[in-house]
């Protein structure tokens, strides 16, 4: 069983992600609110969003192989909410196992190194293994929810993760918190960024759940995907 996945966002009004050109004053608020609004278990970003509320120090590395096992590690659980990272290769070090209230878990292949994972375990950080050499993951959020009891996921971005779900059909609802700016910056980052070219993949369609018009001229919008095939 997989985590109900909803993709929270803020973006433009040509679908960029939220650059300093915008000129907000106090850009977190306008995505932060609203996501704390949205019920879930856990949020998870990507490796570069992540190394915001990570570390600082430089970890040496370890002289001398590491045999760890590449097998799943829980650690003792300290919350309810959880913090996940998408770092396929483990650059993420880590002060403690908490991100603000919640509890960290790093989802890795098996291409990392065992003085990673002897890091991550000194840090009493939980991981999981979602693939050899590429993420699988299907088989990551179905890990989430029988490991950690996650039942709804919050994904938080940026671009290339959102559409990694996306493309993969894993995606049950897009709650997009709509700037009213137009950034017009030719290949910014999007709210979704999946592949170059078309090829034989089929855009992905949404059916209105509501619409809220909030902090002056902002809209927040939260869609549900459509499943089934689209009646045009």
């Amino acid at each position: 069983m997989k985590p109900y996945v909803i993709c929270h966002m803020l973006g433009s009004v040509d679908g960029r992600i939220k650059q300093d050109i915008w000129g907000f004053k106090d850009h977190h608020k306008y995505f932060e609110e609203p996501a704390s609004k949205i019920k879930a278990d856990a949020w998870l970003v990507g490796r570069k969003t992540m190394q915001e509320f990570s570390s600082k120090k430089t970890f040496p590395a370890n002289k001398g192989r590491i045999n760890i096992p590449k097998e799943d590690f829980v650690a003792e659980q300290r919350s309810k909410t959880f913090a996940i990272v998408i770092d396929p290769t483990g650059k993420c070090y880590w002060d403690s196992n908490m991100v603000s209230t919640e509890q960290v878990i790093e989802v890795l292949t098996e291409k990392v190194t065992g003085s990673y994972l002897q890091h991550l375990r000194s840090k009493n950080v939980s991981y999981i293994f979602g693939g050899k050499e590429e993420l699988d993951l299907k088989l990551v959020l179905k890990k989430l929810n029988k490991l950690f009891g996650i039942k709804r996921l919050r994904i938080d971005g940026g671009g290339h993760v959102n559409g990694s779900f996306l493309k993969a059909g894993l995606i049950d609802e897009f709650s997009l918190v709509l700037a009213p700016v137009a950034d017009g910056t030719i290949g910014a980052p999007s709210v979704f960024e999946v592949e170059e070219g078309y090829g034989k993949r089929r855009a992905t369609h949404f059916k209105l759940k509501s619409v809220k018009k909030i902090y002056g001229d902002f809209l927040w919008i939260r869609y549900l995907v459509f499943k089934g095939k689209a009646q045009l």
